[in-house]
């Protein structure tokens, strides 16, 4: 396959247990469908809170029409279809390319390490944010439990009713 940046040929690495292609000129990477859900699953470093703390300049720039319409590639994989540009996450500043033919993603160089590291990050939130959140959410489940209940008793009571007056009459 060729570089959809500078059309150098594409080599073959393992990365994570992962086979992907890079482009030993631009180091761009691609990931066939699926092997970017597996590399950020099994990805074995652990970056440390100065390097995820590194990811807020990638998430300041904002990104309009004009920026992300310049950039096309081709899939180096479908070789003729034009790639969809979109941001990691929806909001993390990282632009890569989909096929959406075979679902493949293109990764400009050092996107793929910047993505473990927001990955990282965000497993670290979310532990911070379960240590303070889940008595409330518990409560907030037990509350809708109740309730789920109540009215499933009351709906019971009601269906029993009406099957009752119907032998009844």
């Amino acid at each position: 396959m060729k570089c959809p940046r500078c059309n150098s040929t594409l080599t073959e690495v393992e990365a994570g247990g992962v086979q992907i292609e890079t482009c030993p000129e631009c180091r761009g990477e691609w990931l066939h469908a699926e092997e970017l859900q597996k590399l950020v699953e099994h990805h074995d470093h652990v970056f440390s809170a100065k390097e995820t703390a590194s990811l807020e300049a990638v998430n300041r720039p904002i990104l309009t029409v004009e920026d992300q319409s310049h950039d096309t590639l081709n899939c180096p994989h479908c070789e003729t279809v034009e790639m969809e540009r979109f941001n990691y996450a929806d909001t993390s500043g990282i632009l890569l390319h989909k096929c959406l033919e075979c679902g493949g993603i293109w990764t400009d160089k050092d996107q793929l390490e910047k993505i473990e590291e927001l990955v990282d990050a965000w497993k670290d939130d979310l532990n911070q944010d379960l240590d303070k959140y889940a008595p409330i959410l518990k409560k907030i489940a037990a509350e809708e439990q109740k309730e789920l209940d109540r009215d499933v008793t009351i709906s019971r009571f009601g269906f029993v009713n009406a099957f009752l007056r119907r032998f009844s009459e």
